[in-house]
């Protein structure tokens, strides 16, 4: 076996071969197979140095055992764990804590997936995004968003809070209900309050139940018998 060091100028993708010149010489090689790190797949870019071996017969023939740092190429990491991809993707592993970089991250799973990008979107039957104080995931979630083909939930363990700076909050049920429970004192301040109904606008309490149109018709009584204008 003969060992030499060359330079990529050719790549082959689709095949997992690589053509290599060697400066010493001045001579290129045929297409020469890279060698696999358990059928991990990453292919070296053209300028890269790398190590190759040939049978004795020839040196045209052979395989490329992979990169080494040096001339040129120095390690993006001094610890752990770092795996380079093209355009700048990279994973890196430093002990518990696992970091994966990219334009876009994808995960995808039989019938989810979490995308992030310049959006980030989890997409399946059922999406929940939440936390719970302790450490075992097997723990029910304290406070959780959730979202299926027909409901979204939010719970929030003591509080759940919507803002909007300068625009408008919004909970719209298209064909359903929209409901807000609360089990505690509620406030509501504005400058302005409108509520809009196409149907019937409820109020209750532990007094009763009453209509905003029997509220409007008993004003309207009252102010017939004190013999004065309707002013609704």
């Amino acid at each position: 076996m003969v060992t030499r060091i060359g330079k990529v100028t050719k790549v082959y993708p689709g095949e997992g071969r690589v053509k290599v010149t060697f400066e010493d010489s001045g001579s290129s090689s045929l297409p020469l197979a890279v060698l696999t790190m358990n059928k991990e797949y990453s292919m070296p870019s053209i300028g890269d140095r790398v190590v190759t071996l040939h049978m004795e017969n020839g040196t045209s023939k052979g395989f490329v055992l992979g990169t080494y740092y040096g001339g040129g190429m120095q390690p993006k990491a001094n610890s752990g764990y770092r795996k380079d991809f093209t355009s700048g993707c990279y994973a890196i592993c430093i002990g518990g804590s696992y970091t994966l970089k990219g334009s876009k991250i994808l995960l995808s799973g039989s019938s989810a997936s979490v995308s992030l990008g310049t959006k980030a979107s989890m997409v399946g039957s059922e999406a929940v995004m939440g936390s719970t104080a302790s450490d075992d995931e097997a723990d029910e979630l304290d406070s959780y968003f959730k979202a299926t083909s027909d409901n979204v939930e939010i719970k929030g363990a003591t509080e759940v809070k919507v803002e909007a700076e300068g625009g408008a909050a919004t909970i719209t049920a298209d064909g359903g209900a929209a409901e807000v429970v609360v089990d505690t004192d509620t406030t509501v301040k504005a400058s302005t309050v409108t509520i809009e109904t196409d149907g019937d606008l409820i109020f209750k309490c532990a007094y009763g139940t009453i209509t905003a149109e029997e509220i409007m018709k008993r004003l309207e009584r009252i102010e017939d018998q004190l013999g004065i204008p309707h002013t609704i």
